[in-house]
């Protein structure tokens, strides 16, 4: 038969279970607005039963109470990896988005102050010159547009290039900040295998790991593999629900030449400094020389965004890449394609001597940077070749000059070479520049709406919500005072047994 103090003891196990319930309930409303933490439930589970005979053949099986299993945080590990996905693509489009906002602030076409309209000006400067060939205001005003003219090209040149080195900077502290992070998991894993063969859930730990890698993903992509799981057997784990260690893995290369980082235990491996565009392999020393990683075999994310748009160190096949070291590119081919054509012609006019026309209108023409005014004109209007015949009131010349504004010229474009006009070419520049902005823009705002919704899913599982919290308490907080109410009365039967019984006679 059962113990006298069997029902004092099974009220005791309900009393303390409940109590630890309401701990883990009060610590999860502590932290309703703590960002990362996952609410934690402890899980009941029965005690061992006692059989009773109750006379005869007859007998029962009675409960002996209940017990907490383990103190396990609510978590969707599913849900969590899709948000990571949605999160490293949007990181990517949108810092993609940001890179060409710059771009398009640089540019600023259509405006009034662009290239365009430099151009334009240029252009109308020249033909109203060879309306009037021998008024000094209209060869002024000429000097005065192609001065215009190369200083927004000098200052587009430069701008671009100062927000390229910012793309560099700032990938630079990327890569600091994914290899901070990827030491901070590796750390993490080393706390979380001592802590788990002792029978503990080290429910902060996975906290704290699960943070450290959804801001990874907004850097690069990766993968999450369990290690301490070998054909769904714990290895090393006293408790089946134990997450374990876990290995971060970094593809790199192609398909057809995978390569991996892989960081598990301790730091195997390092994303390289952007300047070398490299990586190292998994399991490679800290003497190993990095490893050459073109850009389009880098993991997806902000590095990789970033990279593509300031322009990779080796390119493949010898082409230019990166968003703003095409533009540059473009520039300077603009720069000197123009400049060149403009001097040949000018040099076949006659200035206002009669002389022929200097082949140095401008100079130092190899790139957008640096093409100018030559000093020579800067310091004499005369040296203007508005002339084919040398006779100070023939036009004929500078009106030549402004035809140049429909000359095709042979742009290489890249790999493939296009026959058109310098204002052609620029609007078609920047129309390709204004449809990859705009293509960023959309993907970014689209991946921004799935990562919301992945993330509103994840919250609904491991967020903590106060009315379901509350609901709980009230929960506990009754079975708890049953509890106490069944030890009250157990105990006063026992009092009876104790104090009532036997007293017959005295």
């Amino acid at each position: 038969m059962g113990s006298t103090f069997m029902g004092l003891e099974t009220a005791r196990r309900s009393l303390t279970t409940h109590q630890w319930a309401l701990q883990a309930t009060g610590n999860n409303v502590a932290n309703a607005s703590n960002p990362g933490y996952s609410r934690q439930r402890l899980t009941l589970g029965m005690t061992e039963q006692l059989s009773v005979n109750f006379g005869g053949t007859k007998a029962g099986q009675f409960g002996t109470g209940v017990r907490g299993e383990t103190l396990a945080r609510i978590r969707d590990l599913m849900v969590d990896q899709q948000y990571r996905d949605e999160t490293v693509k949007n990181s990517f489009y949108a810092t993609k988005e940001a890179a060409f906002g710059r771009m398009e602030d640089i540019i600023n076409e259509p405006s009034e102050n662009g290239l365009a309209e430099s151009l334009d000006m240029f252009w109308g400067a020249l033909q109203d010159l060879s309306v009037n060939p021998d008024d000094t205001g209209a060869r002024s005003v000429v000097r005065q547009r192609a001065m215009t003219l190369t200083e927004t090209f000098n200052y587009m040149s430069s701008s671009l290039t100062k927000v390229q080195a910012d793309l560099k900077s700032e990938a630079d502290v990327v890569i600091k900040k994914v290899n901070d992070l990827l030491t901070k998991i590796s750390d993490v894993n080393r706390q979380i295998g001592d802590a788990e063969p002792l029978g503990a859930l080290p429910n902060e730990l996975y906290d704290a790991r699960d943070r450290y890698m959804d801001e990874l993903a907004q850097y690069v992509e990766f993968e999450r593999k369990p290690v301490d799981y070998l054909n769904g057997e714990t290895r090393g784990n006293s408790q089946r629900m134990a997450e374990g260690r876990i290995d971060i893995v970094i593809n790199v290369g192609t398909e057809a030449a995978p390569n991996k980082v892989s960081f598990v235990n301790g730091l195997t491996g390092g994303v390289g400094s952007f300047g070398q565009s490299s990586y190292k392999a998994a399991g490679a020393a800290a003497a190993d020389p990095m490893l050459p990683m073109p850009f389009n075999q880098m993991p997806n994310g902000k590095l990789k965004a970033l990279v593509e748009m300031y322009g990779d160190a080796t390119p493949e096949g010898g082409s230019v890449s990166g968003k703003f070291a095409k533009m540059l590119t473009d520039l300077d081919e603009m720069a000197n394609k123009f400049a060149s054509a403009f001097n040949t012609a000018h040099s076949t006019n006659r200035d206002a001597s009669g002389d022929p026309g200097t082949a140095n209108f401008f100079e130092q023409t190899a790139s957008a940077s640096t093409i100018k005014v030559s000093a020579a004109i800067m310091n004499n209007l005369d040296l203007i070749a508005a002339s084919k015949d040398g006779n100070i009131g023939d036009g004929s010349g500078a009106l030549a000059l402004a035809d140049l504004k429909n000359q095709a010229l042979a742009f290489t474009g890249g790999s493939v070479t296009t026959n058109s006009s310098i204002g052609k070419y620029y609007q078609n520049v920047i129309g390709n520049m204004a449809v990859e902005a705009s293509q960023s823009g959309s993907l970014a705002k689209s991946t921004f709406a799935l990562m919301a919704s992945s993330d509103q899913r994840r919250q609904s599982v491991s967020a903590v919500s106060l009315d379901e919290e509350m609901t709980m308490m009230i929960q506990y907080q009754h079975a708890y005072n049953a509890a106490a109410r069944n030890i009250t009365a157990v105990d006063e039967m026992l009092d009876k047994i104790i104090n009532g019984m036997g007293v017959v006679g005295r």
